[in-house]
C-alpha cells in the first residue's frame, strides 16, 4: 500500500486599515511557500492551492502576498498552536497582525485522499475549524474545501464590519438612521458604516428620541431610547411647578351616611360633579354635590290610642353642598395611577318636609324648615388612568357639616299632637367613584 503526505500552510494577515491599489480599506493574506514531500502528489497539492486562493480572490477586500521566510518561522510548530487557548490566540492577532490562519496537509492511500484541514481565527480567538475530508480526488472533494475557506475568509471579513443593535420602551417604534428608515424595534443587528450615525427612534403619541453615535470599525454599539408619552414629557421638562397641567371634568356617585337613627334615615345616594385644575402634584377646584334627585324619605313612628307606633310622622331630606377642593397627590405614577389627600371647604344647604299620616287632623302637615351650615372636610382616594384622557377614581372621606333641626311629634291618648324641637347632626362619612376626563395642556 502506498502512502504520500503533503503538508501546506496558507496564513491570512488581516490588517485593519490596508490600503490597497484602489485606495479602499482591505484584508491582506499572506500566501506561504508549500513543500512538497513527493512529486506524485504536487498537481493535487496545486489544485487544492488553486481552489483556496480563488476562495480567497473572491473577496474583493482580500489580496494575497507572496511567500516570507520571517512569516512562516513564526507558526513552525501548528500542533502546539492549535493547542492554544483563547487568550493566547487573541496574544497572538496583538503580537503578529494575524487575524486568521489557514494550515493543513495531504495524505494519499490507494485511492483515497485525505485532507485535513485547520482554520484559526485571531481575531475572535478560536479554532474556527479542525477536522479533515476524505474521498477521492475530484470536483465533490474541491467544493467541499471551497465551501469551508469561503465560510472562514467571510468570517474575518466580516469581524471588522460596524453593527448596531436599536431597542426602544415602548417597542415597535419607527427607527431612522441618517435619515433613512431601517425598521422597527427591537432591531438586534443592524450592518452600518464607521462614523457618525444620527438615530432617531418615534412613535406616534410620544416624544421622539434622538442621539448621535459615534461608531469604530468593527465596533458593537447598543442604542436603547426611552421615550416618554406626551404627556409625561410635558411634566418632566416643564419649567415652572405652578404652570397648568389639565383641567380635568369628573361626576361620581357615593353613599352618604349620617347618624339619624332617630328618624330612621341613615344612608342616602349622593351624586356629584367636581373641576379641578393640576398644577404639579396639586389639583385645585370646585365641587357640587346634590341630593335632590334621591331624597332621604325618613320616618318618624309614635304611639297613639290605637297601640305602639300606630302613627307615622314622615320627613322628605334633600340637601345641595358646594365647596372648594384641594388635592395633593402623595404617589403619583404617570400614566399609571394616583394616590392623593384632599381638603373641603364651603357650605351645605339642608332642606326638610314632614308631614303627617295617619287618623288624625292633617291641618298641621308640611312643615318645612331650610338650613345652611359651613361644610368642612377630607378625603382620600385613588385615580387609575384609562388611557391618557380617562380615570377612574375610588374614594373615601367625611364632612362637618353643623346641625339641622326637626319637630319631634308626640301625640296623647286620643292623637292630640304635641311638638317638640329637637336637632340633628348633620356630619357624615361617604364613599363612592367619580369618573374623571382630564384635557391636558402639552405647550411647552
Amino acid at each position: 500500500m502506498s502512502f504520500n503526505r503533503l503538508a501546506f500552510i496558507v496564513p491570512l494577515i488581516v490588517l485593519a486599515h490596508v490600503s490597497l491599489a484602489d485606495g479602499e480599506k482591505g484584508v491582506s493574506v499572506y500566501n506561504a511557500q508549500f513543500t512538497v514531500s513527493s512529486g506524485q502528489l504536487a498537481y493535487l497539492s496545486e489544485s487544492i492551492v488553486s481552489a483556496i486562493n480563488n476562495q480567497l480572490l473572491s473577496f474583493p477586500e482580500i489580496k494575497i502576498y507572496s511567500a516570507d521566510s520571517k512569516i512562516e518561522s513564526t507558526f513552525q510548530d501548528l500542533n502546539q498552536m492549535l493547542r492554544l487557548d483563547k487568550v493566547q490566540l487573541l496574544q497572538i492577532r496583538r503580537q503578529t497582525g494575524f487575524d486568521g490562519f489557514v494550515a493543513g496537509s495531504l495524505e494519499q492511500t490507494g485511492q483515497e485522499i485525505f485532507v485535513k484541514l485547520h482554520l484559526v481565527d485571531f481575531s475572535s480567538g478560536r479554532i474556527y475549524f479542525n477536522d479533515q475530508f476524505e474521498g477521492k480526488f475530484g470536483s465533490g472533494l474541491l467544493e467541499s474545501i471551497e465551501k469551508q475557506v469561503r465560510a472562514f475568509a467571510n468570517t474575518l471579513i466580516h469581524y471588522y464590519d460596524s453593527t448596531i443593535t436599536i431597542t426602544s420602551e415602548p417597542t415597535n417604534a419607527d427607527v431612522n438612521v441618517n435619515g433613512h428608515m431601517v425598521g422597527k424595534t427591537p432591531i438586534k443587528s443592524l450592518d452600518v458604516t464607521d462614523g457618525i450615525l444620527k438615530i432617531k427612534i418615534d412613535k406616534d403619541g410620544y416624544t421622539p428620541y434622538q442621539k448621535e453615535v459615534v461608531v469604530f470599525r468593527g465596533q458593537r454599539t447598543y442604542v436603547h431610547g426611552h421615550m416618554y408619552d406626551q404627556i409625561t414629557e410635558h411634566l418632566l421638562n416643564k419649567k415652572s411647578p405652578w404652570k397648568l397641567d389639565s383641567m380635568n371634568f369628573s361626576i361620581g356617585t357615593c353613599m352618604q351616611w349620617q347618624n339619624w337613627s332617630e328618624i330612621n334615615a341613615e344612608t342616602g345616594n349622593v351624586t356629584n360633579f367636581r373641576y379641578t385644575s393640576k398644577f404639579n402634584r396639586w389639583e385645585l377646584g370646585l365641587e357640587v354635590s346634590t341630593a335632590m334627585g334621591s331624597s332621604w324619605h325618613a320616618n318618624q313612628k309614635f304611639e297613639t290610642y290605637l297601640g305602639k307606633d300606630s302613627s307615622t310622622n314622615e320627613f322628605k331630606i334633600s340637601f345641595s353642598r358646594f365647596c372648594l377642593i384641594g388635592q395633593f397627590n402623595l404617589v403619583e405614577k404617570l400614566n399609571q395611577f394616583d394616590l392623593y389627600v384632599g381638603s373641603q371647604l364651603g357650605y351645605a344647604s339642608t332642606h326638610s318636609s314632614q308631614y303627617n299620616l295617619g287618623w288624625y287632623d292633617l291641618s298641621d302637615n308640611n312643615l318645612e324648615g331650610r338650613y345652611v351650615n359651613a361644610v368642612i372636610g377630607g378625603e382620600i382616594g385613588m385615580r387609575f388612568y384609562l388611557g391618557t384622557a380617562l380615570k377612574l377614581s375610588p374614594f373615601i372621606g367625611g364632612n362637618f357639616a353643623g346641625k339641622m333641626s326637626y319637630k319631634h311629634k308626640t301625640a296623647n291618648y286620643w292623637g292630640e299632637a304635641m311638638y317638640n324641637t329637637k336637632a340633628l347632626g348633620s356630619d357624615h362619612v361617604y364613599f363612592g367613584v367619580a369618573l374623571t376626563y382630564s384635557y391636558w395642556s402639552l405647550g411647552k
